[in-house]
C-alpha cells in the first residue's frame, strides 16, 4: 500500500512540475551582456532580446556586465539557477578566447551550460594600410619574409581573437610579425588608417570603413567560404593558408543543467527569430549575418572552437593573468 501510494504521490508531483515548466516564462528573462553598451555584442543581443520578448511573450532586458574579457558575466550566469530566467549571450570570447588564454578561469565553458543555439557569426578579415606594395597574401608573405618582425599587426588586446588570429597566420606562413596590442579594436584601426600599424586580423565591422573609402586593403577573409559582404576578397584557404580561419560568434547559453523542455521553448525562439527578415537586416547592419543551429551543433562548435584556440595560445605562449 505504501508503496503504491509513493507511486502515485510520483506520478502526481512529476505531472505538477511539468505543468509548471510548460507555462515558462511566468516572469522577466534577463539576457547577460558581457560587453558595454554600444558595441556589437550589445546590439547583436538587444535585437534578439526584443524578439525573443515578442515571441515568448515576455519581457526580456539586456543587462551589460563588462570587464576581465567576459569571464565576469559568464562566471555570473554559470552560477545562476538553472530555471530558464537568467541567459547568456555567449560568444567567441567567454567560451573559446578566455578559457584558452586566462590562467585562472572559473567556469568550464562546456560543462557550466546549457548551450541552447548559435545566433549569428561575422567574418575577420585580414587588411594592410593601403599604402603598402602588398596586394595578396602571398605578397604579404614575400614582404615579411624579408622584413622579419618589421610589419606590426593591431588588435583589440593581449590574448584576443585578433591576436590569436595573427599567431595563428605567423606559425602557417612561417613569417614573424610585431603584435600591438590595444584597448579595443577602434582605436588599433585608428593607428591602422595612420599608419602606425600595418595590418590587422579583425571583424569586417570593424574595417568596414577602412576598406569603402580605400584606406584599408582587405587581403583575405578567415572563413571557408568568401564573405556575402566582400565577395571580391578571397579566402585564406583560395591563397593558400586552409588552417587559417577565424570568426567573431554569437549564441544563447544559460546556467547547466536547463530543463530540457526550457531548452526547446528556447531553442524554437532562436530558430523563429534567426528566419525573421528584419532581425537578418538588423545583423547585417552591424556586420553579422544569423547562422542558427541547434543546441547539440552548438555546444559540439563550442568544444572545437576551445580546442583550436587552447592549442594556438599554447604554440604561442600567450596567456593572460
Amino acid at each position: 500500500m505504501r508503496l503504491w501510494m509513493r507511486l502515485v504521490l510520483g506520478a502526481w508531483l512529476a505531472i505538477i512540475s511539468n505543468s509548471v515548466r510548460a507555462e515558462y516564462p511566468e516572469r522577466l528573462i534577463t539576457l547577460i551582456v558581457a560587453v558595454p553598451a554600444g558595441g556589437a555584442g550589445d546590439l547583436v543581443a538587444r535585437q534578439f532580446a526584443s524578439r525573443l520578448s515578442e515571441v515568448l511573450k515576455q519581457n526580456v532586458v539586456v543587462e551589460n556586465r563588462g570587464g576581465a574579457a567576459g569571464t565576469i558575466a559568464t562566471s555570473f550566469t554559470a552560477r545562476a539557477a538553472a530555471d530558464g530566467y537568467t541567459l547568456l549571450l555567449s560568444s567567441i570570447a567567454t567560451h573559446s578566447i578566455a578559457p584558452a588564454v586566462y590562467k585562472n578561469i572559473t567556469y568550464d565553458p562546456s560543462k557550466d551550460f546549457s548551450h541552447i543555439g548559435l545566433i549569428a557569426t561575422a567574418p575577420a578579415i585580414l587588411s594592410v594600410n593601403s599604402a603598402l606594395p602588398i596586394h595578396s597574401v602571398a605578397d604579404l608573405v614575400n614582404y615579411a619574409r624579408a622584413r622579419p618582425a618589421e610589419l606590426n599587426f593591431g588588435s583589440s588586446g593581449t590574448g584576443s581573437g585578433p591576436q590569436l588570429w595573427g599567431e595563428m597566420f605567423m606559425g602557417a606562413a612561417g613569417v614573424k610579425l610585431t603584435h600591438v596590442p590595444y584597448k579595443g579594436s577602434a582605436p588599433a584601426v585608428v593607428d591602422l588608417l595612420a599608419g602606425r600599424v600595418q595590418m590587422m586580423f579583425d571583424a569586417a565591422a570593424a574595417q568596414v570603413s577602412g576598406i569603402q573609402t580605400g584606406q584599408l586593403r582587405p587581403l583575405a577573409v578567415l572563413d571557408r567560404a568568401r564573405s556575402s559582404f566582400f565577395p571580391e576578397v578571397p579566402t585564406m584557404a583560395e591563397a593558400g593558408y586552409p588552417s587559417v580561419t577565424g570568426n567573431l560568434w554569437y549564441g544563447l547559453s544559460g546556467p547547466a543543467k536547463l530543463p530540457p523542455d526550457i531548452v526547446a521553448r528556447l531553442q524554437g525562439a532562436l530558430q523563429k527569430i534567426a528566419a525573421m527578415p528584419d532581425f537578418q537586416e538588423a545583423l547585417k547592419q552591424v556586420g553579422f549575418l544569423s547562422t542558427p543551429t541547434s543546441p547539440q551543433a552548438y555546444s559540439q562548435f563550442i568544444l572545437d572552437e576551445n580546442d583550436k584556440y587552447r592549442k594556438i595560445a599554447r604554440a604561442a605562449d600567450v596567456t593572460v593573468e
